[in-house]
């Protein structure tokens, strides 16, 4: 098994123990479960972006954007305030296309 491999096997096995432990959480305590597990999501694909990032792999971008998504939506969830959808897509598609512009011209 090759290391991206084996970092994304190991993210699925978090996720999964994470659906658990939120839905075991949901039935005893009587919480919303919801977003609690889109902010580990969030947490766990910036976290296989960063450990992609420090063995020398290449980032993801769609699970990269996927996260800060999920990190953000299940943030603002869990405090109670309420992040508008669209315009935090749109404001992320522009952050990547600024980030992937920075990129190319510290290459050159």
């Amino acid at each position: 098994m090759n290391r991206s491999v084996a970092l994304t096997t190991l993210a699925w096995g978090l996720f999964f123990v994470l659906i658990g432990v939120a839905w075991a959480a949901s039935s005893t305590y009587g919480i919303d479960a919801v977003p609690y597990i889109a902010f580990g999501a969030g947490l766990i694909l910036i976290g296989l972006n960063l450990a992609r990032m420090g063995m020398g792999m290449r980032l993801s971008k769609f699970s990269l954007f996927i996260g800060i998504i999920a990190l953000a939506f299940g943030g603002s969830a869990i405090i109670g305030y309420s992040v508008p959808l669209f315009e935090t897509i749109i404001i992320l598609i522009g952050l990547f296309i600024i980030a992937e512009a920075v990129r190319a011209l510290a290459k050159s």
